[in-house]
């Protein structure tokens, strides 16, 4: 529903509201495969059971889904999208005052404002990308997992025995048969601490929507000329974003009241001060919910927090130097007496402390996204007057997200939230946040030829040679788009399947350098020295670099001659992209942003650290070189 009111001659107001559904997809003949639980719910479960200091461990059921099943589909559907909107238009007359010389006259200018909500249509490519990627409850493949093979005493990994060896013979830790032929539902993943890697869809998504503002003054300067400048904003929520359902618990300690990350973080404090390991007063998180970490160490000598701490000191003092945080979790999440944990048991009062049993992690898209964009717009227009018109536009804005990947992203991609728990520790500028953009468009008649300011007398043949030639360009330019945050290369702190980015202990920007080998680092030794690794439930550093700017140029010559026939015309065209011959280096394809160990505390980079590998290109071409095409057209 919409409506129009022109209150007034020079003031109208538009509102109106938009009510809209999607229907989930489905598969029409029932291959469908959905958990038993709304993973939202069961989210919610092992974040308040964590709160308590009890892990949460209930088994995850896959079953048919969809329609042809009469059974759940991926997520409901959502009935409630009403979508309001208004909008004003006001053309101000001031009379002959100061405010009417600044806002104009009769008509001249105008004041325009707007505010819409919108909802997102989504599922389409959400399905195909889950249908193509998702494993759980399709396959009966078994996996052997990271950290498995020549980790575990006595558990060495497989002789090298030739090429293309029946995997299906390999021993399977932890396997108590062959693998199966058949699949039967419902079908239970086992709760065998394997830390499978899988992905799914959250059945509590809900539809995204969006708030978009804008005012705007247009004013016109005279000659065909006008100017606007527009405030506008766009506030989106409930985003699509892939988030670990299994993130790994932040356990609570309900006697003291201090959390995992609270606790260990401690440790990591001593660990950068060396401090001995006897050294380390009891902490009573470790003391209450690790009661057999020092028998655990090797060393029934030491406190619970003192053999923790030993498991991430530096060797110097008798350390472990154990950095892999989640790692860490693994070794310190069951009981002693656990007769089917892959790692033989371990310090805890509880079993699955931080893991849940049947997977490491499993990564589903849901509805717990958001993003702000804000943007100054500023724009010059010439409407066609003598042989010229142009547009000229700048804008300056600023978009910020936890999550800028799309539905069609792969489940650990550019849309996962690292740290689950804290998904606002991804909040940062969105991947494709450009700064500052220019853009303008022109057409001109060249002033040579009759009727024109130059040879207005020229004969017809002349005139036919010289005359009537017109060019025409787009120009673009636009600040660096932000690049991947140098990185933990080795290790996982806070998830099991996604390393988090480094940390800036010092300032860093970007600084290109295209001689020698081009880098994005004039002092790549110095940038990576200024970083140091991620600590347990840190994401790290998003999107602190920037790439090069983009720039381009593309201009067209071009000549209209008249056929003796009417309605015959043959045009001449002379087009050349990237006019400049300008070739930006890459930020997406840099060779190596890892960080080693502690990069803070000195060492070196890998030698192609911060390397650029390829130019940016424009959009559908393969290089960015300037390229020239002529071109001959008969109209008729």
């Amino acid at each position: 529903m919409q409506d129009s009111w022109r209150i007034r001659p020079n003031f109208t107001l538009n509102y109106g509201l938009r009510w809209s559904t999607s229907t989930p997809v489905y598969e029409k003949n029932g291959l469908q495969v959905v958990p038993n639980v709304n993973l939202t719910d069961y989210f919610n479960r092992r974040v308040e059971s964590s709160n308590l200091g009890v892990p949460f461990t209930d088994p995850i059921t896959f079953i048919l889904g969809g329609k042809a099943n009469n059974a759940p589909g991926y997520y409901k559907q959502d009935w409630n999208n009403f979508a309001p909107s208004i909008a004003f238009a006001w053309s101000p007359d001031f009379g002959d005052s100061l405010f009417g010389r600044v806002f104009g006259r009769n008509g001249q200018s105008v004041i325009r404002g707007g505010f819409r909500t919108t909802y997102d249509r989504i599922g389409s490519q959400l399905a195909v990308n889950f249908d193509l990627n998702n494993l759980a409850g399709f396959t009966s493949a078994r996996n052997i997992n990271a950290n498995t093979f020549d980790v575990i005493p006595d558990e060495l990994g497989p002789l090298f025995s030739g090429f293309n060896p029946n995997v299906r013979a390999l021993p399977f830790p932890g396997s108590t048969g062959p693998i199966p032929s058949t699949l039967n539902f419902p079908l239970t993943v086992p709760s065998d601490e394997d830390q499978r890697i899988e992905t799914s869809l959250d059945q509590g998504i809900t539809t995204p929507y969006n708030y978009s503002f804008n005012l705007s003054y247009a004013r016109e300067l005279g000659k065909g000329l006008s100017f606007e400048a527009s405030y506008v904003g766009r506030f989106a929520r409930n985003l699509l974003a892939s988030r670990d359902i299994m993130q790994l618990n932040n356990l609570r300690d309900p006697q003291s009241g201090m959390t995992y990350y609270e606790a260990v973080n401690q440790l990591v404090d001593f660990r950068y001060q060396s401090r001995e390991i006897n050294s380390i007063e009891p902490i009573p998180y470790f003391e209450n919910l690790f009661p057999f970490m020092a028998d655990w160490w090797g060393d029934p000598s030491l406190t619970a927090t003192q053999a923790a701490y030993a498991f991430v000191a530096f060797p110097a003092v008798g350390g472990g130097d154990t950095v892999d945080y989640t790692f860490l979790q693994l070794l310190w999440d069951d009981r002693p007496d656990c007769t089917t944990c892959p790692e033989g048991g371990g310090p805890a009062r509880f079993n699955n402390m931080f893991y849940q049993p049947q997977f490491g992690a499993l990564s589903a898209f849901s509805t717990v996204a958001r993003s702000n964009y804000n943007s100054l717009q500023l724009s010059l227009r010439q409407r066609l007057s003598s042989d010229l018109t142009f547009d000229f536009n700048y804008t300056y804005g600023h978009s910020l997200d936890n999550a800028s990947g799309l539905q069609n992203s792969t489940s650990y991609g550019t849309a996962f939230i690292v740290n689950a728990l804290f998904p606002d520790q991804n909040y940062a500028s969105s991947d494709f946040d450009s700064r500052h953009i220019i853009n303008a468009n022109w057409v001109v008649g060249l002033p040579v030829g009759r009727g024109k300011k130059l040879f207005s007398n020229m004969n017809s043949f002349a005139d036919a040679v010289l005359g009537g030639w017109q060019t025409t360009g787009i120009f673009r330019w636009n600040s660096g788009l932000p690049i991947q945050t140098p990185f933990d290369c080795c290790v996982w702190a806070t998830n099991w399947n996604v390393q988090s980015n480094g940390v800036r202990v010092n300032p860093v920007v970007s600084s290109p350098t295209a001689s020698g080998t081009p880098n994005i680092f004039s002092d790549p030794a110095a940038v990576y020295r200024s970083f140091r690794p991620a600590r347990p439930g840190e994401v790290g550093d998003r999107n602190v670099l920037r790439a090069p700017g983009y720039i381009a140029l593309d201009m067209v010559l071009y000549k209209t001659f008249k056929l003796p026939w009417e309605g015959h015309t043959l045009q001449f065209r002379w087009e050349v992209f990237n006019v400049t011959n300008t070739q930006r280096f890459e930020g997406l394809t840099i060779s190596d942003l890892s960080l080693g160990q502690d990069p803070f505390l000195g060492g070196s980079p890998n030698s192609d650290f911060g390397q650029f590998t390829s130019t940016q290109a424009p959009l559908g071409e393969t290089k960015a070189g300037r390229v020239m095409q002529f071109a001959l057209r008969y109209q008729f």
